[in-house]
């Protein structure tokens, strides 16, 4: 085949083609720093499927609710770069608006929530529940840090991201606590046949799920050993 037919035929196919900006992060060449921001980048997406597989595995009402509050919460952010229009630093780098950054947004609100909500319902000062506390500081500190030094936002996109975050992530753990539990609303939806059939639960009360599990796990196991 002829070069330049070759080279119409090549430049074509580029023009039909679309990177899926979901998972498509841009980095200088040999800059390792940048590849593994870039990395740090994915994982907004990491948790959204961490939880959803949560969701289905563990079946926990307040797994449930974090989903919930968590997609409300990057509708929000949809909204919010619908009105306010403004571009990013960099027009060639990821697509739509950048004010205010959908990563840095979905970070603190997954920050707040969790660190509030373990504060507050895991009374035990144990070493598992301060590991997910820094955790999910320093995986959030990464990926807002990423947004602004791969040059898919600015400071204050960045910022403004991880405000409303922040302030959606308390707001809709205070609405759950003061308002779905409070009124037993938590107890009449648990009641459903879907959520009997499904078994749907609420382990709240339990201090450490992880410790009480792990002892009935083993009670079981020497049950099923005496028999």
């Amino acid at each position: 085949m002829d070069k330049d037919v070759r080279q119409v035929i090549l430049e074509n196919s580029r023009n039909e083609l679309r990177s899926l900006g979901l998972t498509h992060f841009q980095y200088q060449d040999g800059d390792y720093m940048g590849m593994a921001l870039a990395l740090a980048s994915l994982f907004p997406i990491f948790l959204v499927v961490m939880e959803a597989t949560i969701v289905l595995s563990r079946r926990e009402i307040a797994g449930i609710l974090l989903l919930i509050g968590q997609l409300g919460n990057e509708g929000l952010n949809i909204v919010l770069k619908t009105m306010i229009r403004q571009d990013r630093p960099n027009v060639h780098l990821g697509d739509g608006y950048g004010m205010p950054s959908s990563h840095s947004q979905f970070m603190t609100f997954f920050l707040t929530y969790t660190v509030v909500y373990l504060e507050t319902r895991v009374s035990n000062n144990n070493v598992h529940k301060r590991a997910v506390q820094a955790g999910a500081v320093i995986l959030t500190l990464l990926v807002m840090t990423s947004r602004v030094y791969l040059g898919y936002h600015s400071s204050h996109q960045v910022f403004a991201g991880g405000l409303v975050g922040a302030v959606s992530g308390f707001i809709w753990l205070w609405f759950v606590e003061r308002t779905i539990y409070t009124n037993r609303a938590i107890d009449i939806v648990l009641d459903w046949s879907i959520c009997r059939w499904l078994l749907i639960r609420d382990s709240r009360t339990v201090p450490d799920i992880a410790l009480a599990e792990y002892r009935l796990s083993r009670h079981g196991t020497n049950s099923f050993k005496s028999e």
